[in-house]
């Protein structure tokens, strides 16, 4: 049996949002990339911040250096975890109804 996602992807500017972590972990600022319905149930992907690990050796044999920087990473979650202003969320129900 063939299952038919529904999808909206959000258009440019991408809506701010907080990501609520597990247990009592807080929240991460987000931004909202696409909304998909699968089946009963309906994930978010977001644009959520992270780490990067980076190392570079120049030569080999030479001293190489490490270290981490600030990134980006896409992330699917379900939609109970995402939250946002009303003047978003109103956005994006209107944004998605014109384009159905």
């Amino acid at each position: 049996m063939t299952e038919v996602k529904r999808y909206f992807d959000v258009p440019e500017p991408l809506p701010p949002g907080e990501l609520l972590l597990p247990g009592n972990a807080g929240s991460v600022r987000v931004k909202v990339k696409r909304i998909e319905q699968r089946g009963n149930e309906t994930w978010v992907l977001v644009e959520a911040p992270r780490w990067k690990r980076w190392r570079t050796q120049v030569q080999v044999g030479e001293k190489s250096y490490e270290g981490i920087s600030p990134g980006f990473e896409d992330v699917w979650v379900p939609s109970f975890a995402v939250t946002g202003d009303a003047d978003d969320v109103d956005r994006l129900k209107a944004l998605y109804r014109g384009s159905a």
